[in-house]
């Protein structure tokens, strides 16, 4: 079993293996759910990682800050209103985030409306 694990370490390619690895971090925290299982409109807590950060410009001057999280089971949207930027919210940080989601856009991604969250 073993060799098998070390092969498939060897041969994998890193995005399959940081996606592995993230999955078993996030899994680890007790009382989240993976984002793959998350049902919209349902308070839900997930662990992740920021993958992507922007800010969204708004016609009416109050810019918001949009964080995309993975936790290796999916991905969903974090939208803070009315923000520029949050101390830690950056690509490449680990975060639990507790909020109500919803679907929006073409393809139902899901959308988390200035959630609670938790630096790790």
């Amino acid at each position: 079993m073993a060799l098998k694990k070390l092969l498939h370490r060897l041969t994998a390619p890193v995005e399959v293996l940081d996606r592995e690895q993230l999955r078993e971090f996030c899994s680890a925290h007790p009382g989240v759910e993976p984002i793959a299982s998350v049902t919209a409109r349902v308070p839900s807590t997930v662990v992740g990682e920021i993958v992507a950060v922007r800010i969204v410009p708004k016609r009416d001057g109050s810019p918001w800050l949009e964080a995309t999280i993975s936790d290796g089971s999916g991905k969903l949207v974090a939208l803070w209103t009315g923000r520029r930027r949050i101390a830690g919210i950056k690509a490449g940080q680990r975060l639990v985030l507790t909020g109500r989601p919803s679907p929006s856009g073409p393809g139902g991604r899901l959308l988390i409306y200035n959630p609670l969250y938790e630096l790790l």
